[in-house]
């Protein structure tokens, strides 16, 4: 396996300068029950992964272009992207995948602000990777097809995977749900779930958000970010109401509670 690209680069690089918005990933901060944002924070990524981060504490509608590349510093490799490990090896995704041929996946940036200076997004970039490794060695239907990640400068910097259009909490709102065989969708989140856990792992955040619908109607299971082996500790919990009880270890019975929920959801979606 080849790596891209060279050396982990200094921090005092400097950013690309902007010349539209569309190139920045925006995210306003929102306190509980505001309708005003708190802050502002944004990211840019280049074709080889390199990431400059800024924030802006005043409202987004009135952040110019100027405030925006005035913001933005470059984030060092280490702090978001994990060495690949040695001895490992890797599925390397196609070099002419884009943000319109596939998923491309680089976890951790939304909560960079808050984890910066900790292992948090590096060690869930590298398990997320070395799951998807894991799981796709025999493909399931009903599993999110991995098409590789990405690696430059010796570390992994994104995970690929197929595009797919809705979420099940989408496509509840499409012509197509009236028509959803729901007992034949449940059956192959079951038969998705059984393969995962015959692998000894658990999913851990079943919900409606992390299921995609194929064009024919086929549940897609997706992100595995909370995907380890029973008894491993996680770094993130499930999703809120997904749950029985709060927990920080996988197990088995999540998956099982939250499917068990999904099936009287769908049959009343909120």
């Amino acid at each position: 396996m080849a790596a891209s690209g060279s050396a982990d680069s200094s921090p005092e690089k400097k950013p690309p300068v902007l010349s539209t918005l569309q190139d920045l990933t925006i995210l306003e901060a929102f306190d509980q029950g505001a309708t005003e944002a708190k802050y502002v924070t944004f990211y840019l990524v280049t074709a080889e992964d390199e990431v400059y981060f800024g924030q802006l504490f005043k409202p987004k509608k009135e952040i110019t272009l100027e405030e925006y590349n005035a913001a933005l510093k470059y984030v060092p490799d280490s702090e978001i992207y994990p060495a690949v490990p040695p001895n490992t090896a890797l599925t390397i995704a196609p070099t002419d995948l884009d943000d319109t041929s596939a998923f491309i996946k680089r976890s951790g940036l939304n909560c960079y602000e808050s984890m910066k200076g900790t292992n948090f997004v590096p060690k869930g970039v590298l398990e997320e990777t070395l799951i998807m490794e894991q799981i796709s060695r025999t493909p399931h239907p009903n599993i999110v097809r991995y098409l590789g990640c990405r690696v430059y400068r010796g570390r992994i910097t994104a995970i690929c995977l197929e595009r797919l259009e809705h979420t099940l909490m989408q496509y509840i709102h499409e012509p197509g749900f009236a028509s959803l065989d729901k007992a034949k969708f449940v059956k192959g989140l079951e038969s998705a779930v059984a393969y995962l856990h015959s692998l000894g792992l658990a999913h851990n955040d079943i919900n409606p958000y992390n299921i995609m619908v194929r064009q024919d109607g086929t549940p897609v299971l997706i992100d595995f970010g909370s995907c380890q082996p029973f008894g491993g500790r996680l770094q993130s919990l499930g999703s809120p109401g997904w749950y029985e009880e709060i927990f920080f270890t996988s197990q088995a019975k999540h998956d099982l509670f939250a499917l068990k929920k999904l099936r009287e959801w769908l049959e009343k979606p909120e």
